[in-house]
């Protein structure tokens, strides 16, 4: 899996988080659009998460996508679990802070969290995006 692929997946398993309390898409809205995403079901579940926001729905996680388009979305409700499961930021950057802890125990040094946010990952992803334009590969 590309690098270009990776970030795809941990943006819209991340965007599939988001709640009343964060919403991810705010880091997201100005940056990236639909046709950014090369997966098919990614460029899907963009244009969903998309369209609940421009509604004033914050709350985009597989649950809240099925229960506002229900039928629509049935085809891709396995892929937005496993994205979300697999993918998000939270988990991947919850993973990779238990494991830097470990690490340090068992070391005897000191722990430090890791200061990565979810916006150095939509930076990257952008970067790349139009890196690959100016080669002409997409």
């Amino acid at each position: 899996m590309s690098r270009r692929q990776q970030l795809e997946n941990i943006i819209i398993g991340t965007l599939l988080e988001s709640n009343d309390e964060r919403n991810y898409f705010d880091d997201c809205k100005c940056l990236v659009s639909q046709d950014m995403f090369l997966n098919e079901v990614n460029r899907r579940i963009y244009g969903f998460v998309w369209e609940m926001n421009a509604k004033g729905m914050a709350c985009t996680d597989p649950l809240s996508i099925f229960n506002e388009y229900g039928e629509k979305v049935m085809d891709i409700c396995a892929d937005m679990m496993e994205v979300c499961t697999y993918y998000s930021f939270i988990h991947l950057k919850t993973e990779y802070n238990e494991r830097r802890f470990i690490r340090s125990c068992i070391a005897g040094t000191d722990y430090v969290r890791t200061n990565v946010q979810f916006i150095d990952y939509v930076k990257q992803f952008v970067n790349l995006v139009y890196k690959d334009e100016e080669k002409g590969s997409n």
